[in-house]
């Protein structure tokens, strides 16, 4: 026979080690998610770094001027330049130079230097009104300077208009331009900051000037 003593014993010893053993795997359960909720508030959150746009700047522009109005001949600064355009840009450019009405002048105009600029920036637009003065020699022979007109002075006024790609700004339109003088001009866009370089020295002026607005014309020379 059986001992039903012994029998409801075990049972009820049985019973109160599965329940210490829930007991306690509850416990385990809930420290865990406990302190993987502790981990998760703790852990600093990421913040979205957000890229500031670039913006235009003087030496871009400055970059520019000086490869393009700056050359020996007709076409020779052509690897100086490149860099700094777009490619529609630079094949508007050297095709402009191939010409008739430019190519009669090579050979005769030539030791082109940038001689000062004043640039005027959109900083919206990406664009930049550029009133250039630049000198050159005319020569009345090729291949000699004598009887040449020496440092002749230049001026004209350009509009560039630039491309953003990646973090460089490119030349992706170049067209002239005439400025007139108006005071307090509240549609003018462009900042009134006026950066002159003479001579490539490394020293720059800044100074302030009357607003100004633009109109665009047909026809350059860059001679």
């Amino acid at each position: 026979m059986y001992n039903h003593d012994k029998i409801r014993k075990l049972k009820k010893a049985g019973w109160t080690l599965g329940l210490l053993f829930l007991v306690i795997l509850c416990f385990f359960v809930g420290f865990s998610v406990g302190k993987n909720k502790q981990k998760a508030a703790q852990k600093p959150v990421k913040q979205e770094e957000v890229e500031k746009k670039k913006d235009l700047s003087t030496d871009t522009v400055q970059k520019f001027l000086v490869a393009y109005y700056t050359r020996k001949d007709l076409g020779e600064n052509r690897n100086r330049y490149e860099p700094l355009v777009t490619t529609s840009m630079y094949n508007e450019l050297t095709t402009e130079e191939k010409q008739p009405v430019n190519l009669a002048y090579k050979g005769y105009v030539v030791n082109q230097v940038l001689d000062s600029a004043n640039i005027y920036i959109n900083t919206e637009e990406d664009t930049a009104i550029c009133v250039v003065t630049y000198k050159n020699t005319q020569r009345i022979k090729i291949g000699t300077d004598e009887g040449a007109l020496k440092n002749q002075s230049n001026q004209e006024a350009v509009q560039l208009t630039f491309t953003q790609q990646g973090k460089k700004f490119l030349v992706d339109k170049l067209e002239p331009v005439t400025l007139t003088t108006l005071l307090n001009t509240d549609s003018n866009s462009y900042n009134t900051n006026v950066t002159t370089e003479s001579n490539y020295s490394d020293q720059t002026q800044t100074t302030t000037t009357n607003s100004t607005t633009l109109s665009t014309t047909e026809g350059s020379s860059h001679e």
